[in-house]
């Protein structure tokens, strides 16, 4: 089982390579079948060839005999006889017009040679790409037996591709094609690994940079925090930055999660969703005071347990309300709210922001993806908060949805399994 399971995590990893190497195999057995289709209709008009050729022999041979039991010198040279040059010159010219009428009558204008030989010649190997040679016995037309006509064409293979030429271009050039087309898509697809590799590669590299002034601007306000003061300003200040370079630091979990969806090493366990929010919703209160912003909490959930790591659970809600008051003109006003939806607890953070077009509520969730702000300039991000809570909220077998109106706020809804519950279809 455990060899299986590796051969399975492999082949998916590695499935990329795996198409490609099935489609290569798939392009040699499609030039082997366009071959032995070539070979096939070469040999359908080989025997075709022969027929013809054997219709014209045997009604050169009926042509010949006529001849022969009317001249006596006709007779006289089939027959091996002593004869005069001249009239061994006439006769061949006689019978090779005779052969050349025939052939001709059967559309075989190809260049031939022959020669009448007796019972003891012996033709060659038939087939396709062998030189063959044509017997005709003149048996019962001459005083003798055992004379034969012996022909042969010597271009004869190349006759029969000319005949078979347009398909087997089109067969070819097929193939080719589809080999050219093979090499090129191939060729793309490595530049886009390289270039995914690269991207890979720099979100590494910029998370890496990142954690060196993280800590050291933890370690400075540890540092300061440790001296006594008695200014609460300070110490809120302190707070606030200390707050938020947890935040830079989680942010840089996420996007290294992002960029290795492979590393995740939480813990798991049982939370109560209450407990998590209502120090968030506290968290984001001293950035909501400079806005004179305001969050109200609806905890109607009657069960409100879920089984999934506070870290992750923490990150969910954190982009949520950050979203929520990045997208807003004016006072923001959130409200996260909380019910039982059958075996689901539905989790809802609610704004009046600038909403979200219809025509970018499909793309939200995607890495990169960013809706335009319009006239909010200060929004920074990667675009990839959505991205990363989607991806939460699936591994616990949850949903997310947003409803929303252009200036009229944004709703995101998530549904998440109760901890006793885990193999339920959310809502929504």
């Amino acid at each position: 089982m455990l060899p299986f399971f590796y051969f399975w995590v492999m082949k998916q990893r590695n499935r990329h390579y795996i198409l490609a190497l099935f489609t290569f195999l798939a392009l040699i057995v499609l030039l082997a079948v366009q071959v032995d289709m070539l070979l096939k209709a070469a040999r359908i008009e080989e025997k075709n060839f022969n027929r013809e050729v054997n219709k014209a022999l045997n009604e050169a041979r009926e042509a010949i005999g006529n001849t022969a039991s009317t001249c006596a010198d006709m007779q006289n040279y089939l027959c091996g006889k002593p004869c005069k040059e001249t009239i061994i010159q006439n006769k061949i010219k006689e019978i090779d017009s005779i052969l050349h009428t025939r052939l001709k009558h059967y559309d075989i204008d190809l260049a031939y040679t022959f020669e009448i030989t007796d019972s003891t010649a012996t033709g060659s190997r038939s087939g396709l790409f062998s030189n063959r040679c044509y017997l005709k016995t003149l048996n019962g037309l001459l005083e003798k037996d055992g004379i034969q006509i012996r022909l042969e064409f010597p271009g004869r293979n190349q006759f029969i591709f000319a005949q078979m030429k347009g398909a087997f271009l089109l067969a070819i050039l097929s193939v080719l094609f589809v080999m050219i087309s093979f090499v090129v898509t191939f060729s793309m697809y490595r530049r886009e690994q390289q270039t995914a590799r690269q991207t890979s590669d720099f979100i590494n590299n910029m998370v890496h940079e990142f954690q060196t002034p993280i800590a050291n601007v933890r370690l400075a306000a540890n540092l300061i925090k440790k001296r006594k003061t008695d200014d609460e300003k300070v110490s809120d200040y302190l707070s606030v930055i200390l707050t938020e370079n947890e935040k830079m630091e989680k942010n840089v979990g996420k996007i290294l999660n992002v960029a290795c969806p492979d590393n995740q090493t939480e813990k798991i366990e049982v939370c109560d969703v209450h407990r998590i929010i209502g120090p968030l919703a506290h968290e984001f209160s001293t950035r909501l005071e400079e806005s004179a912003g305001s969050i109200d909490l609806k905890m109607n959930a009657k069960e409100h347990t879920l089984t999934i790591s506070p870290d992750h659970l923490r990150l969910i809600i954190s982009n949520l309300i950050d979203n929520a008051i990045k997208y807003t003109r004016g006072k923001p006003h959130i409200e996260i709210a909380t019910r039982n939806v059958g075996n689901f607890l539905e989790l809802s953070v609610s704004d009046n922001g600038i909403g979200i077009e219809k025509k970018d509520r499909n793309r939200i969730f995607e890495k990169y993806y960013r809706v335009s702000t319009g006239d909010i300039h200060n929004v920074k991000g990667f675009g990839l908060g959505l991205t990363y809570v989607k991806k939460l909220v699936e591994r616990y077998k949850g949903k997310i949805w947003v409803t929303s109106s252009r200036s009229g706020g944004s709703v995101f809804i998530i549904a998440l399994p109760l901890h006793h519950e885990t193999n339920q279809n959310p809502p929504g």
